[in-house]
């Protein structure tokens, strides 16, 4: 006889179910605001510090940077030479009119001043800037004003950029936050192992580098660091964490010689690009080759990680549900498992490199480059030397943490049946 349902029972069972859902309404809510009240804060502070660098200077106009708001702003028009006749109105101004070889533009802008001795003083000025360069200035919203002072006591004033600061701070805080309120506590203990790994890589590896030290002893000290960091923070077994870890390394470290490698045989210096060749000459001497391999290093331990740690927990659960799974079963759904990672993790590997050299290969292609001449460019090459090794990686993590686990596991078997 089939049982009559209880209505009273069933809305009993259901209140906790709706209960999490409003709770995670609620948490949700209490993390926006949150992030909303790190903003004001952020701006409060940002305004205190720029007002103490501008303490005891009188005219705020003439301070090099200041915090403004555009009240107005006026239509751009080129700045013309010093001297020479204005065209007819309505024709082109030909670049012999525009102020050396450098064409400018300038415009009229109404602002208020928000920080310096003369804080909420509305003033008209006209700002300039190159042509291509610069922000477009948008009444009501916040920007840094700089000014240059000349011999002749003229002062020149520009939009040097949006003031973001707050913004920045509001954003990275609510993503954390969100994080935190639907995933909990593994939410949290991602963030800190992500917190540990920019404060090793900020605090520890750049500064270290940047005093001279050897990029690539450098690099795999720091990468097994937040490795280290990382898997203790994410992986909530203790005794799966050195399969997650060594396989990791395992990964990095072949894809690393790879690069090492593909670096020796296309005789790549490091030095193509804007930043590498202004970094060789800031700092003469350094291992700009170095610098390359350690780029390799960094650039592929976090999708390592990804697919190490995926691996770990996936066999883990597989050993909780079944403890007397054969070995060999287990070792074919860790392969199994990691290849259906790896595919999206390859794309995302090699469309994050290919993002990041996008501007630099636009303009090797609009120089008349052909796709050969293209692909044999050494910034090209330094990306390709990137993502190949990265791939790697990610390739032969897989069969590192699965075999490291499966070996971890036979040992663990063998233990229980000498104690049985």
């Amino acid at each position: 006889m089939t049982p009559l349902s209880n209505p009273l029972q069933e809305g009993v069972n259901s209140i906790p179910e709706q209960s999490r859902v409003r709770f995670l309404f609620l948490r949700l809510a209490l993390a926006l605001i949150i992030a909303a009240a790190l903003y004001l804060a952020a701006d409060r502070w940002m305004m205190s510090v720029w007002n103490n660098q501008l303490r005891g200077v009188s005219d705020s106009l003439g301070a090099e940077s200041l915090i403004v708001r555009v009240l107005e702003a006026g239509p751009e028009e080129p700045v013309p030479v010093p001297g020479r006749a204005e065209p007819p109105e309505g024709e082109k101004i030909p670049p012999e009119f525009q102020a050396g070889h450098f064409p400018m533009l300038q415009r009229s802008l109404r602002i208020l001043l928000l920080t310096g001795e003369q804080q909420g003083i509305t003033a008209d000025i006209t700002a300039v800037r190159l042509v291509g360069s610069g922000v477009e200035p948008i009444p009501g919203r916040r920007y840094l004003l700089v000014s240059d002072v000349f011999e002749d006591g003229t002062v020149q004033y520009s939009i040097a950029d949006a003031y973001r600061i707050p913004s920045l701070v509001a954003f990275i805080a609510a993503v954390g936050l969100l994080l935190v309120a639907c995933t909990g506590w593994r939410g949290f203990w991602a963030l800190l192992g992500l917190a540990a790994s920019i404060a090793v890589l900020l605090g520890v590896m750049i500064p270290l580098v940047a005093r001279g030290w050897p990029p690539v002893p450098v690099a795999l000290a720091s990468v097994l660091i937040l490795s280290t960091v990382t898997v203790f923070c994410v992986v909530r077994r203790p005794h799966r964490r050195s399969s997650a870890l060594l396989g990791s390394l395992g990964g990095v470290g072949c894809g690393f010689l790879f690069g090492v490698l593909m670096v020796r045989l296309w005789q790549l210096t490091g030095l193509a690009g804007e930043g590498s060749a202004l970094l060789a000459s800031t700092l003469p001497g350094i291992d700009m080759q170095g610098i390359l391999l350690s780029a390799v290093l960094v650039g592929a331990i976090g999708a390592v990680l990804d697919v190490g740690i995926s691996v770990t927990a996936s066999l883990a659960e597989l050993v909780d549900y079944d403890p007397d799974i054969p070995l060999g079963r287990l070792w074919q759904a860790g392969v199994n498992v990691g290849s259906e990672v790896l595919g999206s993790m390859i794309n995302t590997l090699i469309l994050a490199y290919l993002g990041s050299s996008l501007p630099m290969a636009v303009l090797i292609s609009s120089a008349g480059v052909n796709m050969l001449g293209l692909l044999n460019d050494p910034y090209i090459g330094q990306e390709i030397v990137q993502s190949l090794a990265g791939t790697t990686g990610l390739l032969l993590t897989i069969p590192i943490t699965a075999f490291v686990f499966v070996a971890q596991e036979a040992w663990a078997r063998r233990g229980r049946g000498g104690a049985a």
